[in-house]
């Protein structure tokens, strides 16, 4: 575990969840998800019924994100991580993990993807920290980074 990842320096030039709104790491992480290993590109339809929104604001969102770098979109081909999008994407898909495998784990739970993921955005890292300190087993496989394998999730 790298000093970094628990420091989080807000001086550092690598962007952090604090860096983005909630909606915002919502998309990012949605991306993640739904891009293969065959396809790194997304629609905007699968996105739209990933997160149960409307069209436009799939539109709305996947522009601002384009704008600020962490996507790249072309109307018609879909959308993709850049690599900032994609450094951003794992942390909230870390953030995602530890809290749903403490909950799960620890506290005998299974919460929802969205109340795990809202309650791993809004905690802070040395709180997420604390949580994947107190979980004896391995990760779930949540995480974006983990392929599947628990020992892999605080890479």
């Amino acid at each position: 575990m790298s000093s970094e990842l628990q420091t989080g320096s807000g001086s550092s030039l690598a962007p952090s969840v604090s860096d983005i709104e909630r909606s915002a790491g919502r998309y990012l992480f949605a991306i993640s998800v739904l891009s293969g290993p065959s396809t790194d590109r997304v629609t905007t339809g699968e996105l739209q019924e990933f997160l149960a929104v409307t069209p436009a604001s799939v539109t709305e969102m996947v522009g601002k994100l384009d704008e600020r770098g962490l996507v790249d979109y072309e109307k018609y081909q879909g959308v993709r991580l850049t690599d900032r999008g994609a450094t951003l994407a794992s942390e909230v898909g870390w953030r995602f993990c530890v809290v749903s495998t403490f909950f799960d784990s620890e506290l005998d739970t299974t919460l929802d993807d969205e109340t795990a993921f809202d309650i791993g955005f809004v905690l802070p890292k040395n709180g997420l920290f604390r949580l994947r300190n107190r979980v004896d087993s391995a990760c779930l496989g949540l995480c974006p980074e983990s392929g599947g394998d628990g020992e892999r999730c605080m890479s």
